[in-house]
């Protein structure tokens, strides 16, 4: 499939939909509350997609980013990449300078940012509840939360910079993903519904209970830049009176704080699950977002790949060969039996085609 990527614009397109229409058929599609992808009259041609990273995020996540990035170039021209660079620019390792100018120079924006509320964070290390390092670890992950103030200032830049760039960008929406991704379809802010303050998916089961008690996976998000601005204030102050602990960082926040602490009790509307898409749910002609959850590409999956073919004859080859963590093993055996790991096998080989035209290898470690 993917040797045939790098022709014509026009030809890859059509070619990555076609085949991945053929491989990605069969998966019972989603139930619940969903965003729907009608268009609503006239609208913006493009939105920000967002990523985020620190000087501290390991050479494996900025390889993870670079595949997204190529992946969106491929399939969905209406993105803007944005990278948020947080912490301090002057301790960026070489490497992760080499980073920032490829991405620029394969289309994306790179924007440093430090946390408007990493005074907040500070205090909690200053009563001795964390370490120093703490900080470092949880920045990124906390980043997404500050995109509302990030929007104006990067707008302005690229309106200095260049008079009218922005015309055309959707400037009350902006996608947010985990660098963990690897788009298949395009994404058209035409045919996206705004959520009232963010849409997000499901964690690992899609139809199990509902919408409201459902454990929620903060690693794609389609946010209303006004709504979750306005919510932002009381968040902080929440997170706040619990110092700050929060056993999955934004994600925990956003699932204890919605609806049972936010003053009105708002329900988050569900982002469809195609947007975030995870390969222990098989395939599917929806799929628009894969989102490596739990197993990555560079950790444990290549070996469970490597004994996809045992698995009838040993259901548990895998978890003896590749010493993985018990919840990774979990997750391969959901793929099993939804589709053989058909769609973790696609998803492998699509990272390491991509890998090629990057010219460094992805998966590393087979354990």
């Amino acid at each position: 499939m993917f040797a045939l990527r790098f022709t014509t614009r026009r030809h890859r397109v059509w070619m990555s939909a076609a085949v991945t229409w053929l491989l990605l058929l069969g998966c019972k599609s989603s139930q619940g509350r969903s965003l729907s992808a009608q268009a609503s009259g006239s609208c913006h041609s493009k939105i920000f997609w967002f990523m985020a990273t620190t000087t501290s995020s390991s050479l494996g996540y900025w390889r993870l980013a670079k595949i997204a990035l190529l992946s969106a170039k491929e399939t969905s021209p209406n993105l803007v990449p944005v990278l948020i660079y947080g912490g301090v620019q002057d301790a960026a390792s070489p490497e992760a300078l080499d980073n920032i100018v490829w991405f620029r120079e394969h289309g994306g924006i790179v924007y440093h940012h430090n946390l408007t509320f990493g005074p907040d964070l500070q205090r909690v290390v200053d009563k001795g509840l964390r370490d120093s390092k703490w900080i470092r670890d949880v920045e990124g992950t906390y980043m997404r939360l500050d995109i509302p103030v990030i929007m104006p200032h990067l707008l302005k830049q690229l309106e200095e910079r260049k008079p009218g760039s922005t015309k055309y960008i959707n400037q009350e929406l902006a996608l947010y993903t985990d660098a963990d991704v690897m788009f298949y379809h395009e994404m058209n802010p035409c045919q996206m519904d705004k959520p009232e303050i963010m849409a997000i998916g499901p964690e690992m089961d899609r139809d199990n209970g509902s919408w409201e008690d459902m454990n929620k996976n903060s690693g794609v998000l389609l946010i209303n830049l006004k709504g979750l601005s306005e919510v932002l204030p009381a968040m902080m102050d929440y997170s706040n009176e619990k110092d700050w602990d929060f056993k999955v960082t934004d994600q925990s926040l956003i699932n204890e704080y919605f609806p049972q602490k936010d003053i009105h009790h708002r329900v988050l509307d569900r982002l469809s699950d195609a947007y975030n898409w995870k390969g222990y749910w098989g395939c599917s002609p929806r799929i628009a977002i894969t989102h490596w959850h739990g197993p990555k590409p560079e950790r444990c999956m290549p070996c469970f790949v490597e004994h996809r073919s045992k698995y009838s004859a040993d259901k548990e080859a895998h978890v003896t060969g590749c010493k993985c963590p018990a919840a990774y093993n979990e997750l391969w055996r959901r793929a099993m039996k939804v589709d053989g790991g058909g769609l973790y096998a696609k998803m492998m080989s699509d990272q390491a085609e991509y890998a090629l035209h990057m010219s460094e290898p992805i998966a590393t470690d087979k354990h």
